[in-house]
């Protein structure tokens, strides 16, 4: 891999023209594709922190009773409604990814995210788990995380 660049990724989805975080992207020489490298509280494709998400995600399951704080504005609710609403539409693929290491029966997007934090306990650990033995994301299967043909 060889460094290939970087951009600019906004901290916070509400205020954009505040401060960014610089990403920086490699290339691999054998198939030209390009791969950004995001620090471990970076979600692929979304502008949430992952602190944010799994809050929002554990209110959303009835594992935390208080909502966020500070609430989250406009487009940072907008981003995280969304999140949920692809991981409603996962259910079944990431059921199946996971396999047994969720104990409990899961049937919908709150028991799938109950089991999900019982066993695996943080966002990063769950992204790594499905990258390295699925090649999928929580959120997405993204095109970066395949391997080359």
């Amino acid at each position: 891999m060889h460094r290939h660049g970087c951009y600019w990724r906004y901290e916070d989805p509400d205020i954009l023209s505040e401060r960014a975080e610089r990403i920086q992207r490699y290339r691999h020489p054998a198939c030209g594709r390009t791969f950004s490298v995001l620090p471990p509280h970076r979600l692929p494709y979304r502008l949430v922190r992952v602190e944010r998400l799994e809050a929002y995600f554990d209110c959303r399951a009835g594992i935390q009773t208080q909502g966020l704080d500070p609430p989250p504005g406009v487009l940072e609710a907008g981003c995280l409604e969304r999140a949920w609403s692809c991981l409603l539409a996962r259910v079944e693929i990431l059921k199946e990814a996971f396999g047994q290491l969720i104990w409990k029966p899961v049937s919908e997007a709150t028991s799938l995210w109950k089991g999900l934090r019982q066993v695996i306990n943080s966002v990063p650990k769950m992204l790594c788990f499905l990258s390295k033995h699925h090649f999928i994301s929580l959120l997405a299967n993204y095109l970066c995380l395949r391997p080359p043909d």
